[in-house]
């Protein structure tokens, strides 16, 4: 699922600062998935604990990580996983963009 160079840059800022890379020009969506699936694998092994918070909170569903856990190549189906999930919350977000409360009080 291609995505633009604001999406893009949108991705990489709502991923969490462990997963996060540099804001470069516009990359690929496999250049993209290589950064993201080098940043998984260096988690995976260093940080699992942590790592699997981060799916946790970024709301990645737990069947699809199981059967990412037993592919070939671990790193790279988690990263898809992560690129599907947040495209989803991006589009929902552009779908429903937050509105101003009319009463002060109820905003927070």
């Amino acid at each position: 699922m291609p995505f633009s160079n604001n999406d893009q840059h949108a991705l990489v800022r709502q991923l969490p600062d462990d997963l996060r890379f540099g804001e470069e020009p516009y990359l690929s969506e496999a250049d993209f998935l290589d950064r993201l699936a080098a940043k998984v694998s260096y988690m995976l092994q260093y940080n699992s604990g942590v790592f699997f918070q981060l799916l946790y909170k970024m709301d990645v569903l737990e069947p699809k990580l199981r059967i990412a856990m037993q592919t070939e190549d671990v790193p790279m189906a988690i990263a898809r996983l992560i690129l599907e999930r947040q495209l989803e919350k991006l589009e929902a977000r552009k779908a429903n963009p937050p509105t101003t409360a009319e009463d002060k009080e109820l905003e927070w």
